[in-house]
């Protein structure tokens, strides 16, 4: 793999990183006060694990899908 390849591999995962700790954060703060119905704490867990799996897309790319809706 050339160097700049390994090298966007190695942006894009600390992105992943970053994002999986602000989900994480989110779920962590919201289930703390108590106010998250039972629906959302599992709305929560199932985008983490969707996450996870690598099956979300970016706010642009979601953007893009609407404007062409």
């Amino acid at each position: 793999m050339s160097e700049a390849v390994v090298r966007e591999l190695r942006l894009l995962r600390e992105r992943v990183d970053r994002v999986e700790e602000l989900l994480e954060t989110v779920l962590e703060v919201l289930t703390r006060e108590d106010e998250l119905s039972e629906d959302d704490r599992e709305a929560l867990e199932e985008a983490l694990r969707e996450h996870g799996k690598g099956e979300t897309i970016t706010l642009e790319e979601a953007a893009k899908t609407i404007c062409t809706e």
